[in-house]
């Protein structure tokens, strides 16, 4: 039982270091460069936000990012594919 705790610590500590050297080594550089988007990272698990000046910049530096706002924000030129009832991150646990 002891054992799995150790695994289980060390693989979070692992995933933290491995995080970190990815966003020091690639996302942070490519924030500097905002007049230049990059291709999505489909390894990141992503963001949500509500802030669109934060989800552009995120987009741009490559990162996968949803954008949460009212319905009633909404311009009708924007191409919706499926709109989701939002449950707050307190109820999923």
């Amino acid at each position: 039982r002891d054992i799995v705790m150790i695994l289980a610590k060390f693989q979070r500590r692992f995933l933290e270091i491995w995080s970190m050297m990815d966003y020091l080594e690639i996302f942070e550089p490519w924030l500097k460069l905002e007049d230049r988007a990059h291709g999505v990272n489909k390894t990141w698990m992503g963001c949500f936000t509500k802030d669109s000046a934060i989800a552009l910049r995120l987009h741009k530096a490559g990162v996968p990012v949803w954008l949460i706002q009212d319905v009633r924000l909404i311009d009708d030129n924007i191409n919706i594919r499926q709109v989701i009832p939002f449950t707050p991150a307190d109820l999923v646990f």
